[in-house]
């Protein structure tokens, strides 16, 4: 149902209403009118230099919900003074999906945004549904290195959005030497699926780490169950990073699944250790490989 022009036109002029709740009210409207209010731009991006900060985020947010014709607009907001405008830039790109390709270079950019917060929207809105493209991978791998976590961590997801062309990426991040960083590129790879069998010998190398098994380990447990290894490895604490890194590297074996056949023997003596942890997430990796 289309929206008659003159209930689009008095909302803008509310956005020079003398409270700001009034400004900010009549933003949020038009925004709900979508692409309908798409002849409010100009009034909208007036409303992101008004003085009170509500009113420049609501006009932001408003912006985003006009739909592709405002990927300009909010690729030019994305340099604005006030780090709230820039943070609700990014996410109205991300929420744009596809037809923000053509801001990707600017949220590329804006991973360097000094504020973390727009840096790591900028991460999040390049792994958005569609929107991400192989030329964002050398921005997204420097992002991945970085010192915010948040940001590392919506970085990998971009990077497993983008898919197979993403893992010699990833795969060089499995060496890095943060277990965070090491973990987050396991769980991207993971995300990918069969497509990252490459990375099955290094995920295999993460998960050796720290267990210290021996080489005749696959032996030792048999071929009818799980068995019992001949001298159980040490735990490491589970709450520690090296752990949650490994237990990653688990995790992302299953989920690429007949492909990480190789990793079965690894998987039956990880299955068999104390932590419960581990022990679960090597249980449901080979269920996964298995088929089963």
């Amino acid at each position: 149902m289309s929206v008659a022009p003159q209930h689009w036109s008095d909302l803008a002029r509310g956005l020079n209403s003398p409270l700001p709740a009034g400004r900010v009210r009549a933003a949020r409207e038009l925004g709900k009118l979508g692409p309908a209010a798409v002849a409010a731009m100009p009034a909208l991006l007036a409303a992101v230099e008004d003085a009170d900060q509500s009113v420049r985020e609501a006009a932001v947010q408003a912006v985003a919900h006009l739909g592709p014709t405002a990927v300009g607009s909010l690729v030019q907001l994305l340099s604005h003074t006030d780090k709230y405008v820039r943070r609700n830039a990014t996410w109205g790109l991300g929420k744009l999906g596809p037809a923000a390709r053509s801001g990707m270079a600017a949220l590329c950019a804006a991973l360097h945004d000094a504020d973390p917060r727009t840096a790591s929207g900028a991460a999040q809105a390049l792994g958005s549904p569609g929107s991400a493209a192989e030329h964002a991978i050398p921005a997204l791998t420097e992002a991945m290195r970085g010192t915010n976590v948040v940001q590392c961590r919506l970085a990998a997801k971009a990077l497993s959005q983008i898919g197979a062309a993403s893992v010699p990426t990833l795969l060089t991040h499995l060496k890095h030497h943060d277990p965070f960083v090491r973990g987050e590129a396991a769980v991207a790879l993971g995300w990918i699926g069969p497509a990252a069998a490459e990375a099955v010998p290094a995920l295999l190398e993460m998960v050796r780490t720290g267990s210290a098994l021996p080489a005749r380990v696959a032996d030792a447990l048999g071929g009818s169950g799980l068995g019992t290894p001949l001298a159980p490895p040490p735990e490491l604490d589970p709450g520690s990073s090296e752990e949650t890194s490994r237990l990653a590297a688990v995790t992302a074996l299953g989920r690429i699944g007949p492909a990480a056949a190789a990793a079965l023997p690894e998987l039956l003596a990880v299955a068999a250790e104390r932590g419960e942890a581990t022990r679960a997430a090597a249980e449901i990796a080979l269920r996964q490989i298995r088929g089963c």
